[in-house]
């Protein structure tokens, strides 16, 4: 494969599963762009996080998430709570319409991941997800590759 294919392969794989869960979480009333599935997919694992704990777990600037608490925040998903170890943060944590909202969430993503993984033996998944973490790593080590910080 060339490796300009594989580029265009990765990105074609991530439309076509966007365009699978754009219907779904539109119909829960969220909003894709912000990460907002993400942000619940993650606070579900575990809440009361900083929020740049929940930045770096969702890979997502600080801008663009603390829009995004804030809209998820007016709604009734999430509060921000004081942070009993720094004066200086909050933990973001679910409400229990959030808790609902986010068990939603993560059956879209457990759908979609079914779908995904079909016809593929555990050991083909496991050196799949092998070769993927290395591709990350190359990209990861690349800091600088063009005179700036990555982001």
């Amino acid at each position: 494969m060339k490796k300009r294919e594989l580029r265009s392969m990765l990105f074609q794989l991530e439309l076509s599963r966007r365009r699978l869960l754009q219907p779904w979480f539109s119909g829960l009333g969220l909003t894709l762009g912000q990460g907002q599935p993400r942000i619940l997919a993650r606070l579900l694992q575990g809440d009361g996080l900083t929020q740049r704990e929940l930045a770096d777990a969702c890979v997502l600037d600080a801008a663009t998430l603390s829009r995004a608490l804030d809209r998820m925040e007016e709604t009734g998903l999430i509060r921000r709570v004081e942070n009993p170890g720094s004066r200086r943060s909050y933990l973001v944590r679910l409400t229990d319409a959030g808790r609902e909202k986010a068990a939603q969430v993560q059956q879209g993503f457990d759908r979609v991941d079914e779908v995904l993984c079909r016809g593929f033996s555990q050991a083909e998944l496991d050196r799949l997800q092998e070769d993927l973490e290395r591709l990350r790593a190359n990209l990861d080590g690349c800091e600088g590759l063009f005179g700036g910080k990555s982001t």
